[in-house]
């Protein structure tokens, strides 16, 4: 077994480079012009289809590190959730125009999906920070248990919301 400061920097180290490949794909989609084109599901955007797939692995491999975890094998779990905690960070945008803009379903639901999608970013965050000691021990939650639980049930959320979303702007 690798010493644990071993594993924390492979694990910050690993969701870094996840978030800075995810992010430079979508620059190099815009970059390219082609993040507005035609996506391989056949109704929205190229870019909207790589973040619905990104969207259903990601809440897939946060559910299996949970299941890390249960089985005890807490080392590939902090590796698993830091790199989905990250990529997720590089996943996120939205604009809205205006608060009239809201009287628009798909627009209100997107808007939901973001608001639950900051703070489940945040709770994420809070605990990768934590896992791998980043955060000065004063700042560690002692609920941490209760936290991973709602964290993982708002990226659920957050997921479910992001299919209704991907539904109202591109199949409706």
């Amino acid at each position: 077994s690798l010493p644990m400061a071993t594993i924390r920097r492979w694990a910050l180290s690993a969701g870094v480079v996840a978030f800075a490949l995810v992010g430079a794909v979508v620059y190099a989609l815009h970059a390219a012009g082609k993040a507005d084109g035609g996506g391989p599901l056949g109704v929205g955007t190229l870019l909207a289809d790589i973040n619905l797939g990104l969207e259903l692995l990601l809440v897939l491999g946060l559910t299996w590190g949970m299941g890390l975890a249960r089985s005890g094998n807490i080392e590939a779990h902090r590796v698993n959730q830091t790199i989905w905690v990250l990529v997720n960070g590089a996943l996120a945008s939205f604009k809205i125009p205006n608060l009239k803009a809201l009287t628009n379903v798909g627009n209100a639901i997107t808007v939901l999906h973001a608001v639950f999608g900051v703070l489940t970013v945040a709770g994420g965050a809070w605990l990768v920070l934590q896992m791998n000691d980043v955060l000065p021990a004063r700042w560690h939650v002692r609920w941490w248990k209760g936290l991973m639980r709602a964290t993982l049930a708002g990226y659920w959320a957050v997921a479910l919301l992001g299919i209704a979303t991907y539904y109202y702007w591109y199949a409706a």
